[in-house]
């Protein structure tokens, strides 16, 4: 359960990272948003996933 937990906190970084390069390179680039809005939701949906799922996880760790 621990090894579960760390792999979910690691892509949570990994993805937090991405997110933060990402994200404003696709507002500085020309048409980046209409181009790239799914990319955008699609990362914002997923950290919001890992978020809850840490959540959960660590309920039930003592």
């Amino acid at each position: 359960m621990t090894s579960i937990i760390q792999l979910t906190v690691f892509a949570l970084i990994l993805l937090s990272f991405a997110l933060v390069v990402g994200v404003p390179v696709v507002f500085a680039s020309p048409n980046g948003w209409t181009e790239n809005k799914r990319f955008v939701f699609s990362g914002l949906s997923l950290w919001l996933l890992l978020v809850i799922t840490i959540g959960i996880f660590n309920s039930f760790v003592v």
